[in-house]
């Protein structure tokens, strides 16, 4: 049987004890996730940072993932999830192993 996004996600918060995790398309709708006050802004915006630094950056390799250093000691990880997802992870450390794993996971659902 096949996980759903959202128990997949949920076995990834409560594992890591990252504080939001959402999965968004590339074209910067909301797929599954946490919610946050400002959803559709958040969203489409990872989209299109993921997208510019991949572009951006063509010439020189794949981009694996991007680290926005937050206040407060909060971290934002975006990352490629599939063919036609995006992965924004906020936590307080750095869960670049287990957000790997959990793109493996994504990959074949997106």
């Amino acid at each position: 049987m096949v996980e759903s996004i959202q128990s997949i996600l949920t076995q990834f918060k409560s594992s890591t004890g990252v504080n939001k995790v959402l999965v968004v398309s590339r074209t910067g709708m909301f797929i599954d996730g946490d919610y946050l006050d400002n959803q559709d802004t958040f969203s489409a915006m990872s989209a299109i940072v993921l997208g510019a630094s991949e572009t951006a950056t063509s010439m020189l390799g794949g981009v694996e993932r991007i680290v926005i250093h937050l206040e407060e000691g909060y971290k934002l990880t975006i990352t490629s999830a599939g063919k036609r997802g995006v992965l924004a992870v906020i936590s307080t450390k750095d869960h670049w192993k287990e957000i790997s794993q959990l793109k493996e996971k994504l990959k074949d659902l997106l």
